[in-house]
């Protein structure tokens, strides 16, 4: 018999959309991340010697900064088991838009910030899903998506549509562009096994997309 998921899962106390944030990770796969070693090990509130976005921004940087040309960590895949550690933790945190911003500047030349990019992305499409399409936050998103559709920096990843913990597909690993991640965050219902809820402020980049297209 397995015991795999033994431990009820966790549900922050933070709120968005009149529901705790956790709710927008299914149920199977928190009680899964919540069990993985990595998490137990890097992101409990014991082992983060707190429970803050400032010590899980150390940890990001650690585990998915990469320096130009040489990686820091040479675990870190998009769609992973850390990743999706990481990803729950910044949804159970609910960092503000300034440190959301912060994780998303580039003042360093020698940093490449790629990875990290691509968390905060796939974050925020997960996350703010639900809001109305002429709302200043959903405006600010469209903003921060369109920075980076033109952005064709490869990464490592699960393929987009896998989920590494199926029993029934073998993952693959392989390499994804920036703005493919972009694309693919506005255009589909689903990513590495996450629901990407139906999305209002998605149609201001497909818009942006299709005229781009025409003018091609």
């Amino acid at each position: 018999m397995s015991f795999e998921f033994h431990v009820e899962s966790y549900l922050s106390n933070k709120q968005l959309n009149n529901q705790s944030v956790s709710l927008v990770i299914p149920r199977l796969a928190r009680d899964r991340i919540h069990n993985v070693m990595y998490y137990k090990v890097n992101l409990h509130p014991v082992a983060m010697r707190g429970d803050t976005i400032k010590q899980l921004i150390k940890l990001i940087v650690r585990d998915f900064g990469t320096l130009k040309d040489q990686s820091i960590n040479e675990t870190h895949i998009l769609g992973g088991f850390e990743f999706k550690c990481v990803l729950m933790k910044l949804v159970e945190l609910r960092p503000s838009w300034d440190q959301l911003q912060v994780m998303l500047l580039e003042e360093d030349s020698s940093f490449n910030n790629k990875y990290i990019v691509a968390l905060v992305l796939t974050y925020l499409r997960i996350q703010y899903y639900y809001l109305q399409d002429e709302s200043e936050l959903a405006m600010t998103i469209v903003n921060i998506f369109k920075k980076y559709i033109g952005d064709y920096r490869k990464m490592k990843s699960v393929a987009l549509d896998m989920d590494c913990w199926s029993p029934s597909q073998t993952v693959t690993v392989c390499v994804v562009h920036t703005d493919e991640l972009v694309d693919w965050l506005i255009t589909k219902d689903e990513i590495w096994g996450f629901p990407l809820g139906k999305c209002q402020w998605c149609q201001y980049l497909n818009q942006d997309d299709t005229s781009s297209d025409d003018e091609d």
